[in-house]
């Protein structure tokens, strides 16, 4: 597999849980895993979806995918990665019935086409989304800070900070990243009501942290507890 194209979908895992994080947290729902990403964030707990060479994941058509999603009595599903919106997720929402959510690092607009080229060698060939079916999903978009290493998309988050249907998430693991949160929150005005912060760590204990929570309190934002962590640490298909 060196090229991926509109109706090809390669998928690391699909499994049901409650959505952990963010403005639907506690949702019962069906996850799809994509893979392959264009990140390599230092502490990323999906670091198996970031390349083709795994024995993990499987190219889907997207007939199969639609048939998965319309056999299953979730009625939330969650596209996470990877980094889903590498794909055409528009294809996916036939069943009106769901409600979709993406989970994305905010590095890409869907609606304008793409062809990228992995560091792997797969290169991936998208024509934009319908505008008039991604505005009906959950963006939750999760920039991601200093500590990952990884540089933001300027013009990418000036998209999703104008658009209603995202929200922003934020790992968080000190006093510095809560204040390089304000600051972009500020630089790309943002509302800090639109803003869900987690906390960094993959055990219960790393969530336990009152004066984090505090201070995002403070700061007006949301506290969000990453509840798969609290329940089932770095447990896979949770």
């Amino acid at each position: 597999m060196t090229s991926i194209s509109d109706n090809e979908f390669p998928v690391s895992e699909i499994f049901e849980s409650i959505q952990g994080e963010g403005n639907y947290s506690g949702v019962s729902s069906l996850f799809i895993r994509f893979q392959l990403c264009n990140l390599t964030c230092t502490w990323c707990d999906t670091k198996y979806t970031w390349t083709r060479f795994s024995d993990e994941f499987k190219v889907f058509g997207t007939g199969e995918i639609l048939k998965i999603i319309r056999n299953s009595t979730k009625k939330h599903i969650i596209f996470t990665g990877g980094e889903p919106s590498f794909y055409r997720l528009d294809l996916l929402a036939e069943d009106k019935s769901k409600k979709y959510h993406v989970e994305t690092n905010g590095t890409l607009i869907p609606s304008e086409k793409l062809k990228y080229t992995l560091r792997d060698g797969v290169t991936i060939h998208r024509e934009g989304m319908k505008e008039e079916i991604i505005g009906t999903f959950n963006w939750v978009i999760s920039p991601k800070l200093s500590n990952s290493k990884q540089d933001i998309v300027p013009e990418a988050i000036e998209f999703w900070s104008s658009k209603e249907y995202a929200v922003f998430k934020f790992i968080a693991g000190s006093m510095d990243d809560l204040d390089e949160i304000s600051s972009f929150a500020q630089k790309f005005s943002i509302k800090t009501e639109k803003i869900y912060i987690g906390l960094l760590g993959n055990t219960p204990e790393s969530q336990i942290k009152p004066f984090m929570v505090e201070e995002i309190m403070k700061r007006n934002f949301h506290f969000s507890p990453r509840l798969h962590v609290l329940l089932w640490g770095q447990q896979r298909g949770k």
